[in-house]
């Protein structure tokens, strides 16, 4: 396996439990993350920085064209911030 879908594994499990018990909000910003991990984890790469590039970059994509409100944007970047920077 490669430190790719490690990576992409990681951060879905870790994200899953979160999910378990968290308020409407918490729980809001864990399944729209879940889904651009899935999204980035059926892409093809090799290292953990590529996985969360490709995840950035869907987030990037998206942000253009969902209508979030800015503070939605705010607290999915800072939970994916926080993600990013706990399993490296």
């Amino acid at each position: 396996m490669t430190s790719y879908q490690q990576q992409a594994d990681s951060l879905y499990n870790h994200l899953i439990d979160m999910e378990e018990g968290a308020d409407p909000e918490k729980l809001f910003l864990c399944s729209y993350l879940l889904g651009h991990i899935s999204l980035a984890s059926a892409e093809e790469g090799e290292t953990a920085e590529q996985f969360d590039q490709q995840v950035e970059h869907s987030l990037d994509q998206a942000f253009k064209v969902d209508k979030l409100s800015e503070q939605d944007i705010c607290d999915i970047r800072l939970l994916w911030k926080n993600l990013a920077e706990t399993s490296t």
